[in-house]
């Protein structure tokens, strides 16, 4: 099972995370950006602001996305995965700030 939180910063993600791991103590936690190394990477390069064009930052948050499906969603497809955020705060951020 896959569940994504999503929401603005500071609308309470992280603390409805805990209470879900808490709830699901074997459920693995990841994030969006930032759920893997190359995304980590992705996601200082996106809150920094080093992309200048948001069709780059766009693209950023795809490749994260793609990283993200190979490294950690495909192989615990079998296992309760939470997720802070997924690809729709990807495209909703790129149309708000674009």
């Amino acid at each position: 099972m896959y569940i994504a939180v999503e929401g603005i910063d500071t609308a309470g993600k992280s603390t409805q995370i805990a209470k879900l791991a808490k709830h699901f103590p074997d459920a693995i936690i990841t994030k969006e950006p930032g759920g893997t190394a190359i995304g980590t990477q992705i996601r200082e390069m996106v809150l920094s602001a080093k992309a200048k064009s948001k069709k780059a930052e766009f693209l950023l948050f795809l490749a994260d996305r793609a990283e993200h499906i190979h490294e950690v969603i495909t192989p615990n497809k079998d296992k309760m995965l939470i997720s802070d955020r997924s690809a729709v705060s990807g495209v909703a951020y790129a149309l708000v700030q674009g």
